[in-house]
């Protein structure tokens, strides 16, 4: 009990701290960001310490005025940051930048073939990318990342934003 006091009450005094948040946006489900600059921004937030310890683990949300796919310019205010309800932050105000710019664009879902060495096939023999258009657009293959001493092998791509379905494939010799 007593140091369940002793940490309320040295975590009670009010700090203010410059806190700097990747760009994190509130858009539609049909729509992926694919790309931000500036690429974070950076917050003075006034709170009591065991608030600013709990800031440091997530990330405000930005609303997005206009969701459609293109490139746009947000000009951030205060209203346009959402913090997670449960930690109540009313008391911040943006330092750095006063606008950014994100580039929008839509998801889609395309099946492509594995491409795998002769005499070798997959099960199953295509599967489904799916992230953001102007990418998988370009995409109508894809390779194994290894050719498995077993029977299984996966698919991953570099790229954070494209989602490979399944991951796993099985090799048929």
């Amino acid at each position: 009990m007593g140091i369940a006091f002793w940490f309320y009450t040295k975590t009670d005094a009010i700090i203010t701290n410059r806190i700097k948040y990747p760009v994190k946006i509130k858009t539609t489900e049909s729509l992926i960001m694919t790309n931000a600059s500036p690429d974070s921004i950076t917050l003075k937030v006034t709170g009591k310490i065991r608030l600013q310890r709990l800031l440091k683990r997530v990330t405000p949300t930005i609303k997005v005025p206009k969701c459609s796919p293109g490139f746009q310019t947000i000009y951030l205010e205060e209203n346009d940051l959402k913090f997670p309800a449960y930690l109540r932050v009313k008391d911040f105000e943006i330092i750095d930048p006063d606008s950014i710019t994100i580039r929008l664009d839509s998801i889609i879902e395309k099946k492509v073939i594995i491409i795998l060495i002769k005499g070798i096939k997959s099960d199953p023999e295509k599967v489904t990318v799916k992230g953001p258009k102007s990418i998988i657009k370009d995409i109508n293959y894809l390779f194994p990342d290894s050719i498995p001493v077993g029977n299984i092998t996966t698919i991953t791509l570099e790229n954070k934003l494209i989602r490979v379905i399944p991951d796993r494939i099985r090799i048929k010799r």
